[in-house]
């Protein structure tokens, strides 16, 4: 690729990421019409469409899929096979406590890797595909998907949809699942900054832009916003009949109300002596207000209880852990009281 070349690809990315990375916010002004906010969204998808022509290809993708154990076949037959689907802006690697202890348990594992920066609906694509390859190769063979957080969104996408269900999956299990999105979508437009450059100490520079579109340019973030255009449609959906669900939900944020309220009033108050920002102001207020994400008892700093929730499920357990720690290490007793709940669900 030439060096022009990069540059426009550069410019792209910034013009993607700048125009569309979230939902778009609330007009500002009354006379920012619906086909204002459409352009701008437009814009931003063209330019992220235009990327990923440009850039990902076939080998890319290839670093995606479902992965087994080697020697998955020598556990019990009668056993289903556990996957675990990963969150958004996260790995296989980053589950591995929890592979292990249900690994530990005798089940037959593998786990399976996505864009987790890109569109929910093409990763439940991919999932369909890697489902229903591994259906037909062994037909005999039930499924337990176990899922963090938006991995439960790729899986329900998935088996909630006639069009892709593959048929094998009998249990899903969603651990701190945002069934009805996360206010912390807003702001997530950092994050692929922390996956790729921050904390990343491997790759030139030139690879880590590359990285970073082929995981997505932020449309993630985008249908994990409440209301998004993808969430209205999901859960629209009926619940899949022959699959049984459990969602396990977290408390453990760190933040308690007054303290909430406080860091509100504080940014709000902040925000309101800096001129021109009365409107961004107000928008802003409305979001800090709606976030049970960060308060203890009500979010696991994360995903809020209220929006975690699957209407007809009624295995619902709610337990004091934090959302990035839950599927770690089992150093504490929740996070062991959330292992011994999967296992029991798997049984």
């Amino acid at each position: 690729m030439s060096c022009f070349e990069r540059r426009s690809t550069v410019l792209a990315i910034a013009v993607a990421l700048a125009v569309g990375t979230t939902a778009p916010a609330a007009p500002a002004k009354p006379s920012a019409t619906a086909a204002n906010i459409a352009a701008h969204d437009s814009l931003g998808a063209r330019c992220r469409c235009w990327l990923r022509m440009k850039m990902v290809h076939e080998v890319d993708m290839s670093h995606y899929g479902l992965v087994l154990d080697e020697q998955w076949e020598r556990a019990d037959a009668t056993k289903p096979v556990v996957i675990v689907i990963h969150g958004y802006n996260s790995c296989p690697e980053k589950n591995q406590a929890m592979l292990s202890a249900v690994r530990n348990a005798g089940f037959p594992c593998g786990a399976f890797a996505y864009p987790n920066d890109y569109t929910i609906s093409a990763s439940a694509q991919l999932v369909s595909s890697e489902l229903r390859r591994f259906a037909h190769a062994h037909p005999e063979r039930r499924v337990v998907l176990v899922c963090h957080s938006m991995g439960g969104l790729v899986a329900r996408a998935c088996v909630e949809d006639t069009l892709y269900d593959p048929l094998n999956v009998d249990r899903l299990i969603l651990i701190a699942p945002p069934n009805c999105g996360t206010a912390i979508a807003h702001f997530a437009v950092g994050t692929d900054l922390w996956e790729h450059w921050l904390s990343r100490r491997d790759g030139s520079p030139w690879q880590r832009v590359h990285d970073s579109v082929v995981d997505g340019l932020g449309e993630a973030a985008a249908d994990l916003c409440p209301g998004s255009a993808f969430l209205e449609e999901l859960n629209s959906r009926p619940r899949n009949p022959r699959i049984r669900y459990s969602v396990i939900l977290g408390t453990g944020a760190r933040l308690s109300e007054a303290e909430m309220n406080w860091l509100r009033e504080s940014v709000i108050r902040k925000l309101a002596k800096v001129p021109g920002a009365e409107g961004g102001a107000e928008r802003l207020d409305a979001m800090l207000s709606d976030m049970d994400e960060l308060v203890e008892g009500k979010g696991d700093g994360v995903v809020a209880v209220a929006r975690g929730r699957l209407n007809g499920v009624s295995d619902t357990l709610v337990l004091p852990f934090g959302h990035l720690s839950v599927t770690g290490e089992p150093a504490t007793d929740v996070v062991r009281k959330v292992q011994a709940a999967v296992l029991e669900r798997i049984n």
